[in-house]
């Protein structure tokens, strides 16, 4: 979620956003009477249109009067920012976030691009869990399965100390340990350059610099879909935004003879309901409810399937893991509540609000969630996530040797079902 350090696409939010955790010598471009103001209209939002009218437990007023001086003594734009990351991580609530303006200030304290390796949570450790080909990782002789140990030579126990010391939580432990993974990669808290320490195989620690920044993520949801050897289709995204929906729709025309679909939901960190109705619409043959939205005071609100004319009608598994968010767990709760899908991988996100938006003056953007989400069945998945029919956890060996343990997981389970079917026929 468009969190201060993450790369999380929760409700649309984009996949790269940028931290200022740190203050820096920079010209003041708002008065202090328009940071007020700003400051003042944030807060009185969360107060008047969050869902939670007990704001998690949080004394709402009490936070006021501890940033209002905080705002008011702010030297530039940059520390001014950086208190609105602070101040709406206390609600500990991954899609309510302030979104401050992209600047040449911003872009001179965060890495201008991909530092080519990504973070993951193996066996209690921090590990690479992915390298980017052509990257200054992979000519270093950085392979997944290594261990990230220092960060511009700080370790990176200490470093998850100092984010939790500024950053109080997100929804879920899950979705803090992604901020503070992010946050590691992207954060502006270390300035713009890394070098990262890492342990080889052997256990051997050496350093590499990132020199060759890659490019920066794309809006657009990726999209890829094959016919395994096995015969099954596998579709795979990594967000729920237009024109996803409409491809998704195409190339599962390529496979409505398959006798087995697995829907690869890893990543995936969420985007927008419509887009998850359309693609929802397109596995019921009627009208189905995939759950419903309501507001602070308000009425649920169910979010229904529509008809299609194009229905896929065979065995489905769905991949998860802790990334999956937002748009991804409604749609993996629906699928599992109404039988139309098994759920293999890692327990997800939980978290699972639905945001609303607004521009702000100086060109933020503040984010707050004003909805929460009701399973078909009433599950309340804030907070909580959704755990798979099967956990396949992600291990160091399996990293090293390339091996997708949950992709093979969910090959065989659609296997079992096919056999289960022929012998009964």
């Amino acid at each position: 979620m468009a969190l201060i350090f993450t790369l999380l696409t929760a409700c649309g939010i984009s996949k790269k956003t940028e931290s200022t955790i740190v203050a820096v010598n920079v010209p003041a471009s708002l008065s202090r009477q328009e940071r007020i103001e700003i400051f003042e209209n944030v807060w009185s939002t969360i107060n008047e249109q969050y869902y939670d009218p007990s704001f998690h437990g949080v004394n709402w007023q009490e936070v006021h009067n501890r940033y209002r001086p905080r705002v008011e003594a702010a030297e530039n734009d940059v520390e001014f920012y950086r208190l609105f990351e602070e101040m709406l991580a206390v609600l500990r609530d991954a899609h309510t976030v302030f979104r401050h303006p992209q600047s040449n200030v911003s872009n001179n304290i965060n890495p201008p691009g991909s530092v080519g390796i990504s973070l993951g949570e193996v066996e209690g450790k921090t590990a690479i869990t992915a390298v980017e080909p052509d990257s200054d990782a992979a000519r270093a002789g950085v392979k997944p399965g290594m261990i990230l140990r220092t960060v511009n030579g700080k370790t990176i126990e200490k470093l998850y100390a100092e984010i939790r010391s500024r950053f109080a939580g997100s929804s879920t432990e899950q979705a803090m340990k992604g901020v503070m993974h992010s946050a590691l990669l992207y954060g502006g808290f270390l300035g713009a350059s890394r070098t990262f320490g890492v342990e080889d195989y052997n256990g051997n620690v050496f350093d590499f610099a990132v020199t060759h920044f890659g490019a920066r993520p794309s809006e657009i949801p990726t999209l890829t879909a094959r016919r395994l050897p096995s015969g099954f289709g596998y579709l795979k995204f990594d967000g729920w935004k237009s024109p996803v929906d409409e491809r998704f729709k195409a190339e599962l025309a390529n496979l409505m003879d398959t006798p087995g679909l697995i829907i690869d939901l890893r990543g995936n960190g969420g985007g927008h309901t419509d887009v998850q109705l359309n693609i929802g619409s397109l596995f019921f043959p009627t009208e189905t409810s995939l759950g419903s939205f309501k507001k602070r005071g308000g009425q649920p609100e169910r979010i229904m399937t529509h008809k299609s004319d194009q229905v896929y009608k065979g065995r489905i598994v769905i991949l998860v893991d802790e990334v999956s968010a937002s748009a991804s767990e409604v749609f993996a709760a629906a699928m599992q509540e109404h039988h139309r899908a098994v759920i293999i991988g890692r327990q997800t996100c939980g978290c699972v609000l639905n945001s609303w938006s607004k521009p702000l003056k100086g060109g933020g953007t503040l984010r707050w969630s004003a909805r929460i989400y009701t399973s078909p069945k009433n599950r309340i998945l804030e907070g909580v996530g959704i755990s798979p029919d099967e956990t396949v956890a992600l291990t160091a060996s399996d990293l090293r040797q390339g091996r997708d343990v949950a992709l093979e997981t969910a090959e065989n389970a659609l296997r079992v079902k096919r056999q289960d079917s022929q012998e009964r026929n």
